[in-house]
């Protein structure tokens, strides 16, 4: 595919090494991300302390402010805490705006832990996605998590255009080569679009294999915040740009929101 999309994870996770100097003002850096030529936001449900909450009231106000400055497609995440219930876990689903939801299909190893997504909870979430017309962002961080592709199928809770994020090179888990991510390929359904998630790349040089071979690529501080050069970004906008800038090197056109709706079905 010559077209692609830049999503943007601008919010450091709790583990993660280089926190984001200071306060985040969530909404004004998203707003950046899609002046700079981001068409989708990945955004966990956090308080005013950057901390996961089941609170979604400032969420609310972050996507309202957002939506009221640009028409980038707000992602919802799951991820929330491990003492959060499932009801608990995708709250960002109910949030007025919110167009997708991720939907993690399977349990890794993460940082010193285990990220727990049984079989019965990949269900739950992917039944709340299709009771609200929610478009699920299908998160494999291991080959073995296609495995539950075709019992969404079967169940009727997925129809096409699919949209795959292949999340490499989180701490304890699969690490990022390219011959795994051919791995990968190998495996996509038919009708897929797919984005590469890949924590601690060296910025947009980091993600030259996939944009030769038509990925969607997601950066932002929740993933890493340096650039192709090692230097540290001084916010999320310029990570976006050096990608927008290496997509036009690479022969790719950076679509806007709209578009990126079109290739997702999103709203179908």
């Amino acid at each position: 595919m010559k077209e692609l999309i830049i999503c943007v994870a601008p919010y450091p996770g709790e583990k993660q090494e280089e926190k984001f100097p200071g306060k985040m003002d969530v909404a004004q850096e998203v707003i950046d991300c899609h002046n700079a030529g981001a068409a989708l936001a990945h955004l966990h449900v956090r308080d005013k302390n950057g901390l996961q909450t089941t609170d979604t009231s400032l969420f609310q106000r972050t996507i309202e402010t957002i939506r009221n400055s640009c028409p980038i497609i707000i992602e919802g995440s799951t991820g929330g805490m491990p003492e959060h219930t499932l009801e608990e876990r995708c709250v960002s689903f109910t949030v007025p705006g919110v167009e997708m939801g991720s939907l993690n299909l399977g349990s890794i190893n993460l940082w010193d832990g285990v990220y727990q997504n049984k079989l019965d909870d990949i269900l739950f979430y992917a039944r709340e996605l299709k009771k609200r017309n929610l478009t699920p962002f299908l998160n494999c961080f291991d080959l073995s998590h296609f495995s539950c592709f075709p019992t969404l199928k079967k169940e009727g809770l997925l129809s096409p255009p699919h949209t795959f994020g292949f999340v490499l090179a989180v701490p304890n888990s699969l690490p990022y080569q390219d011959r795994y991510l051919d791995v990968f390929l190998q495996e996509l359904p038919a009708e897929s679009t797919w984005f590469l998630v890949r924590h601690h790349a060296l910025g947009a040089k980091g993600f030259a294999y996939a944009l030769e071979h038509g990925g969607h690529i997601r950066v932002g501080y929740e993933d890493g915040p340096f650039l192709s050069s090692g230097e540290r970004s001084r916010s999320n906008a310029r990570l976006v740009e050096e990608v927008a800038k290496a997509a036009e090197k690479a022969g790719r056109t950076v679509v806007n929101p709209d578009r990126a709706r079109e290739i997702m079905g999103i709203g179908r």
